[in-house]
């Protein structure tokens, strides 16, 4: 089962190669406790040193979660997001009959001569603004984190206190729905990156794990500015998907004066495959 070769990789990549072949192929479910390191170690005939090392690995991929005092469990199916729908974090999760929660970290006023950093530096330096910190969960499951900066005037106008962004069912885009800002349209990227120091405890992640960065600008349907945001997401949880076509294609509008999510100009265009849906086995 294992090469013992000379010009054999190290047995820990091995080991983390077979395990990660095992959860791919399905033996190992979403969610499902794997067997304790002795028990690998004897069954492979190998050192729980070994076993240790190959659980790192895997765990730094995202494929593995580790639970104080339960044991090490298959971690979650990733969530998928269409590019090509302008959607909130709750709806998402939820049409993929995922339950949505978070946790506020910080809740900041930020002034206009106070120091701005990202995104805060998309708003005109007049602007006052209100930041919020958070950790999005999916299933109590860890799966990113956002920093959101919002005009402080429709933080007011929609009455968004520390403690009411702190409920548990709270949702930023049904709060600013409810005041007319309805987000219309806006613009992402996304990029690699390394998990920073400071949020590889809230992720559960070992710092320089790979994370997916997503920054977004979110307007309202008279063009303004009502939302930027710094997201991070574990790379293994949480995924986005797109379909491409080389003939650009009409749609219908879906009302008077209103622009077709599928008609976006240029190119390639983006199209709807689906939306949020959870993988065979998922919790």
């Amino acid at each position: 089962m294992l090469d013992r070769g000379v010009e054999a990789p190290p047995l820990y990549a091995q080991v983390a190669r077979l395990l990660a072949e095992q959860i791919t192929q399905g033996k190992y479910q979403p969610g499902d406790l794997l067997p304790s390191e002795p028990g690998l170690a004897k069954e492979l005939g190998v050192s729980r040193a070994t076993i240790v090392k190959a659980f790192d690995t895997l765990h730094r991929e995202g494929l593995i979660q580790r639970q104080q005092g339960r044991g090490t469990f298959v971690a979650p199916r990733p969530k998928r997001h269409s590019l090509s729908e302008l959607t909130s974090f709750t709806a998402v999760t939820r049409a993929g009959d995922g339950v949505p929660s978070h946790r506020l970290l910080a809740y900041l006023e930020i002034g206009s001569g106070d120091e701005r950093g990202e995104p805060e530096s998309a708003f005109p330096a007049a602007q006052d603004l209100v930041v919020l910190e958070r950790v999005r969960y999916v299933d109590d499951v860890a799966v990113g984190f956002h920093r959101t900066v919002l005009p402080a005037h429709l933080v007011q106008r929609a009455g968004l206190t520390k403690d009411v962004v702190a409920a548990a069912d709270f949702s930023l885009y049904r709060a600013l729905e409810a005041i007319g800002q309805h987000p219309w349209s806006a613009e992402e990227s996304l990029r690699a990156v390394g998990c920073p120091a400071e949020l590889a405890g809230h992720l559960a992640l070992a710092e320089g794990a790979p994370l997916m960065q997503v920054r977004r600008l979110t307007r309202n349907r008279t063009g303004d500015l009502i939302e930027a945001v710094v997201a991070h997401y574990v790379g293994s949880l949480y995924e986005y998907h797109t379909e491409l076509s080389s003939h650009p294609a009409k749609f219908e509008k879906e009302g008077p004066g209103d622009e077709s999510t599928m008609d976006r100009g240029g190119d390639v265009r983006a199209v709807v495959a689906e939306r949020v849906r959870r993988g065979a086995g998922q919790r």
